[in-house]
């Protein structure tokens, strides 16, 4: 099984807090220079830096018009772990009128399995 492909509706994008730290800049330069809702107000040391991208209410900067990031292949540790079809993705997709999305991603599935096996195995171990 495989995860299902992000439908490129950009809820994520647009309602989401995204942040990214110094190793996404050190990654993707863009988002230094960009500054798209500017770095956080705290001063902190450059290992706890912390760009703000997208928040609710203000659409990540890189967000094209076609609904894709425009920096995918260097897109923030972040959105790398933000799986379509999750839980946060289908409460977004609800929330915002949209049918859900084609289905839970495989890890979903896999992590579900395997909480089941445990719970098995703990419960033939009492038994």
């Amino acid at each position: 099984m495989t995860i299902d492909p992000c439908e490129n509706c950009g809820l994520c994008c647009e309602h989401l807090l995204v942040e990214a730290d110094a190793v996404d800049v050190l990654r993707e330069p863009r988002i230094e220079t960009a500054r798209p809702l500017g770095k956080r107000a705290v001063s902190l040391s450059v290992l706890d830096a912390c760009w703000v991208l997208a928040c609710p209410g203000k659409s990540c900067a890189f967000l094209t018009p076609q609904r894709r990031c425009g920096i995918y292949p260097t897109r923030p540790h972040a959105c790398v772990a933000f799986l379509a079809g999750s839980g946060k993705c289908q409460q977004l997709r609800t929330e915002y009128g949209l049918p859900p999305a084609s289905a839970q991603p495989a890890i979903h599935d896999i992590l579900t399995r395997l909480i089941k096996e445990v719970l098995a195995e703990e419960a033939d171990g009492l038994g």
